[in-house]
């Protein structure tokens, strides 16, 4: 199988930080589960808020644009 070529613009860093991203986006239910069950929920929900913050700083570095002040960035785990 030939690797997909970055698309203009775009870098492995990049690409992997977009992964990154989309995979903290997604829901997981098995680990919600367990951290409810060790009382860990409020943690793992402010740690996941934290990397995905991170994140885009590095994504905004990578693409030479000013990041948002942190008061403007979205709850990602608003829908708990």
């Amino acid at each position: 199988m030939d690797p997909v070529p970055p698309s203009r613009g775009t870098t492995p860093r990049l690409d992997a930080i977009n992964l990154m991203l989309r995979d903290l986006h997604t829901r997981h239910d098995e680990i919600r589960h367990r951290a409810a069950f060790r009382g860990c929920t409020r943690e793992l929900l402010t740690l996941q808020q934290e990397l995905v913050d991170y994140l885009l700083n590095k994504k905004h570095g990578l693409l030479g644009v000013k990041p948002a002040d942190s008061a403007q960035n979205p709850n990602y785990n608003s829908f708990t």
